[in-house]
């Protein structure tokens, strides 16, 4: 038998995959009770099931006994997956539903005669030779009665995991290659929500890069993995070169998490190790304390499989950029109780702008126990050393960018060279569930992280407008961060009556210190920098060192109480989102002159509150669901305001939101729509004073409210999209009298200005077309983005212009012996636009990369 005979035939085995069927048997057949009633009253009919947390292949057979059902099933597709178990009043395609809810695995229901026939086939969602995506289901065929027909088959380590997790750990290993192909939908976040209920039935919008979408597109950090891939994300300028994003038209610095738990100020968050990025709009204040109101985003790490598989990937492209990945996994015993899973990467380029450029690599081991069905933990380790000079800002000119290239380097690299970015991390982890018993679990999660940071920079303090001369600042300062957070989580399933309820009982903790730093700042500059004109510039520090002028040290912790339920009912077409959760928090600053002696111990920043969250879900047809929801949060901007004669703490900030959507799944489940409007307040809101770095301005209240759209999945065998748009108009509602004289200057928030940096309109649409038949191997992907003007600083006093660019992907995938090598080119702003993707102050303007090329080859097996 030839190699595609063998493909051919495997097609048909893993097509067949269950198929049900319900019929009279004889008199004493369950299946009697329903001699009198059609076919489609048959599965419409309600039932009350109580099927306990099983293997899938316990669960189904449980299934068919209650309907009167002889079962016959290939046990390939429904081996390692598990379900959290059943229990309410449901009809045939309900229970269906939520037992198959995010396996992989689709059904449909025909009439046929006497029997109503269930045929159950792989979703479209994987690509490989050992998962085909052309797998469809067979015609129903019609079983009889058989003695063995509730056999159960054996199943793997997956047993004892939930439906959804057992979805995301293994099948992410079914394609053989490692978890690469999970197709650009996801229809759950359960690491993200704590809880495995579909992303259908969840009460807010969640969007999930997965890890074909990174692949694709050859994502190499946390910016270019979100912006694009989901509505409302923008990047944003950082004087801090800190991680920065924005969702829904606020800062979201501080709400990085990985693997639940909250990260404290990363730089240049690789994507090796990632398996997935979750986007969580809006407040998420009640599972995750002081989080920003716009959205929180989630690092969901790559876990060890039980197939190993190993690849290597070496990129190149434009500006000498270089990276080098490894990704190896495999159990560590016969058992495969033990595993590990390891990735790293190394990064070196120059960059577009002069003088500019990053080196760093990054580890991250990781290792699994799986003892048991009932236990299983994971350990995760990482380790990063990264050194880089920054791009540089640009400034404003009038009422837009000025009009020097965007090659330009404003600040010194005589300075910054001497004083480079330096990013150090130690991180250490683990994350256990035990299953309690078939409805309850326990899940605790913890990590304790060491980071050491050099953080300099040439700071722009003034503008002659008519000449072109900067005045520039600088500051330096060498910190270090010790931080440890953790989270203990009860889950639960029960019912009361008509109702069940999935329950969620939990506590965190999160702390992190700062010990006694130096810091250097020196306003203006012109000691030891030359003057500089933003046209004609001219480089040469005569840095040598100067006194500190403070020495800083903090630190801040919160712990936190909260509960949620989750109440379904109506056949499972209603679900009632309940929950709150109790903050403590508390930030404390010590500063101190540069004798050590005169120091200002500001006050301890207390901050206690209540966070309610409600949601409702609506499912009027399996495929279709309607929300809402409201929820307030208690945010995590909390800072020092060191500008000021003596420096004070910043006031909480607390933020409340209105959402309500629809969400619909198309063409078998392969295809997701989320339709969400939001309105979004938040009060107290900081922003940068551009007459002194170290002061921070506040504002009364901002409020974003708009809508958006997003559309992830396959539309057939052959084509994938990824389709988002979003109308956000975020303004000022409380702030500062408007005083045309000294606006610009003082960059005060004035009532009815806009947000910088956040357009009213921006969308994304990303195509793909994999080729079969003489061609399979052969991918080829484009798209565009498009991003509206928005105004560049609060005085709203100059424009961001609007910009579109064009990307585009081509790859081949083909067999070298037991191998496979994939190679890919990608080519991002194709037509080499000039734009600013974003900007926070007239003195920081970030502009974006022109053309970029980027080529890889890729050796898995």
């Amino acid at each position: 038998m030839n190699e595609t005979t063998a493909k051919r035939e495997w097609k048909k085995t893993t097509a067949i995959a269950i198929v049900m069927a319900v019929k009279a048997i004889d008199a004493g057949s369950p299946a009697v009770a329903h001699a009198s009633m059609t076919n489609r009253e048959i599965a419409q009919a309600v039932k009350t099931y109580q099927i306990p947390q099983s293997s899938m292949d316990v669960a189904l057979n449980r299934l068919a006994d209650a309907n009167g059902l002889h079962v016959l099933y290939h046990s390939r597709l429904t081996e390692n997956l598990t379900t959290p178990g059943l229990n309410g009043n449901y009809t045939l395609s309900g229970a269906l539903d939520s037992l198959l809810s995010g396996t992989g695995l689709n059904y449909r229901l025909s009439e046929n005669g006497e029997a109503i026939s269930i045929v159950l086939a792989q979703s479209n969602r994987t690509v490989s030779d050992a998962s085909p995506r052309n797998a469809q289901a067979l015609p129903p065929i019609e079983v009889g009665a058989s003695p063995q027909s509730n056999e159960q088959a054996p199943h793997g380590s997956g047993a004892g995991r939930s439906a959804a997790t057992a979805s995301r750990d293994q099948n992410a290993g079914k394609d053989g290659l490692g978890g690469r192909f999970t197709g650009y939908m996801s229809d759950t976040a359960s690491t993200t929500l704590k809880t495995d209920a579909p992303l259908l039935k969840t009460p807010f919008s969640v969007q999930v890069i997965t890890r074909q979408t990174m692949d694709d597109q050859q994502a190499i950090d946390l910016k270019d993995a979100v912006v694009g891939n989901s509505s409302g994300v923008l990047a944003v300028p950082n004087s801090s070169f800190y991680t920065g994003l924005m969702i829904r038209g606020f800062s979201t610095n501080t709400s990085v998490y990985f693997n639940g738990l909250r990260q404290y100020q990363l730089m240049n968050v690789d994507t090796a190790n990632l398996q997935s990025v979750d986007v969580l709009k809006g407040p998420a204040a009640m599972l995750y304390g002081r989080s920003e109101p716009g959205g929180l985003v989630d690092l969901v790490p790559k876990r060890p499989l039980d197939t190993p598989y190993y690849s290597v990937q070496q990129q190149a492209g434009s500006y000498g950029f270089t990276r080098t990945t490894v990704d190896a996994t495999a159990p560590l015993n016969k058992e495969k109780t033990l595993a590990y899973r390891f990735n790293g990467s190394y990064v070196r380029s120059d960059s577009y702008q002069d003088f500019a450029n990053k080196e760093y690599y990054f580890l991250a081991p990781t290792f699994s126990i799986r003892p048991n069905d009932q236990f299983r933990a994971n350990i995760d380790l990482q380790f990063m050393h990264d050194v880089f000079m920054p791009e540089s800002n640009t400034v404003a000119v009038g009422n837009r960018p000025a009009s020097i290239p965007i090659t330009r380097y404003l600040q010194d690299p005589s300075y910054t060279g001497k004083l480079p970015q330096r990013f150090d991390l130690r991180y250490y982890g683990y994350d256990w569930t035990f299953d309690i018993d078939k409805n309850w679990s326990l899940t605790n999660r913890l990590y304790y992280r060491s980071q050491g940071q050099d953080l300099s920079s040439v700071s722009f303090i003034g503008l002659n407008q008519a000449t072109g001369a900067l005045t520039r600042g600088s500051y330096y300062q060498s910190i270090t961060n010790q931080g440890m957070a953790t989270n203990l989580d009860l889950k639960g399933k029960f019912v009361t009556g008509p109702l069940s309820h999935s329950t969620l009982v939990g506590f965190d903790y999160y702390s992190n210190y700062q010990p006694l730093a130096p810091f250097y700042l020196v306003v203006p500059a012109s000691k030891y920098l030359p003057a500089f004109n933003i046209y004609a510039p001219v480089y040469g520090s005569r840095y040598a060192g100067v006194t500190p002028n403070l020495f800083t040290t903090n630190s801040e912790s919160w712990k936190g109480v909260y509960a949620q339920d989750t109440i379904s009912f109506w056949d499972d077409k209603v679900h009632l989102l309940l929950g709150g959760r109790y903050d403590w928090a508390e930030v404390n600053w010590q500063v101190k002159n540069n004798d050590l002696r005169t120091a200002w111990i500001v006050s301890p920043n207390l901050s206690k509150a209540f966070s309610p969250r409600v949601g409702l879900t609506i499912q009027p047809m399996p495929w279709l669901s309607l929300y809402a929801n409201y929820t307030k949060s208690l945010n995590a901007d909390n800072g020092l305001n060191a500008g000021s004669a003596i420096p004070s703490p910043l006031p909480p900030v607390r933020s409340y939101e209105w959402e309500g959507g629809v969400k619909a799944e198309f063409l078998d489940k392969r295809l997701l729509l989320t339709l969400a409007y939001f309105d979004l307040v938040k009060t107290n809101v900081p922003g940068p004073d551009p007459t002194n770095p170290g002061n921070t301005l506040v504002a009364g209240e901002a409020e974003s409210k708009g809508f958006e759209v997003d559309l992830k999945g396959q539309i057939n065998e052959n084509w994938s999209v990824i389709a988002n748009y979003t109308h956000d108009d975020a303004r000022v509602t409380k702030g500062s009298l408007y005083n045309p004289l000294t606006e610009i200057n003082t960059q005060l928030f004035i009532a009815g200005n806009r947000l910088p940096t956040v357009p009213k309109n921006m969308g994304n649409l990303w195509v793909k077309y994999d080729a079969d038949g003489s061609f399979q191997g052969l991918s080829i992907g484009g798209g565009a983005q498009v991003v509206g003007s928005a105004f560049g600083d609060n005085a709203n006093s100059f424009t961001i212009p609007a910009y579109a660019i064009l990307n585009g992907m081509i790859s081949y995938r083909f067999d070298v012996g037991p191998a496979h090598l994939t190679a890919q080119l990608n080519a991002k702003n194709l037509l080499d636009t000039t734009y600013y993707a974003s900007a926070a102050s007239r003195f920081q303007i970030m502009a974006g990369p022109p053309r970029t090329i980027l080529g890889s080859l890729r050796l898995e097996f």
